[in-house]
């Protein structure tokens, strides 16, 4: 084999790998995207918004929210399981709400796994388990100032509640106080921890907005 024949030969080989690298680096890429596009997004820049919580890895109290006919507890909640906290008091939780019902609109399976908690000014729980219900969170308000009449309440756990567990409480609620919540939206996932107790395992995360069809 002459010289230029074995470097045409070497120069090939070296195309071959890089091409196989790349596809290997276009694959994982994808991968990750997808992982991302089924589970959640990185929280949207917000006053105070979505650290506001328990880190992760901190042990949950136990807790009791919800009507006493049927109340919603941390034994409740399953592994994995989602629990976002909205305000009406607070600009960007009333933003974000239409993209979250959106999201589990179409999604019963997912919705199950999900506790949405209102938190608002009146200490008014009364129905506070809505229809599929779970527990909430209190977070920054806005210059609206406190929700006095309770109907912005009323109505953004029912838009809610249609979609995923919710309960309403006011801002020392049991869910809230066990989340440690400071700020609004703030949403967090949980885990059983070895013990069986319910534990913080990601704090900063939002639920992805479904891309309308056109």
């Amino acid at each position: 084999m002459s010289p230029l024949a074995a470097a045409v030969l070497a120069v090939g080989a070296l195309a071959l790998v890089d091409l196989v690298l790349t596809v290997g680096v276009v694959r994982r890429l994808r991968e990750h995207s997808d992982l991302l596009g089924r589970t959640a997004v990185p929280a949207a820049a917000s006053p105070g918004g979505m650290s506001g919580t328990a880190s992760v890895g901190t042990p949950v109290p136990s807790f009791t929210a919800g009507p006493p006919d049927s109340p919603v507890t941390d034994r409740d909640l399953a592994d994995g399981t989602l629990v976002a906290f909205f305000s009406p008091t607070c600009a960007p939780c009333r933003d974000k709400l239409p993209g979250f019902v959106a999201r589990y609109a179409d999604s019963p399976e997912e919705a199950r796994q999900v506790l949405a908690v209102v938190v608002s000014d009146t200490h008014d729980t009364r129905g506070s388990h809505d229809t599929q219900g779970s527990h909430g969170s209190h977070g920054d308000r806005d210059s609206r100032g406190p929700d006095r009449s309770g109907e912005d309440t009323g109505s953004m756990a029912a838009a809610l509640a249609a979609v995923v567990p919710t309960v309403k409480e006011p801002y020392d609620g049991p869910v809230t106080t066990a989340f440690a919540v400071k700020a609004f939206p703030s949403c967090v996932r949980v885990g059983r921890g070895p013990d069986g107790g319910l534990v913080v395992t990601e704090v900063g995360l939002w639920p992805r907005t479904p891309v309308a069809a056109r």
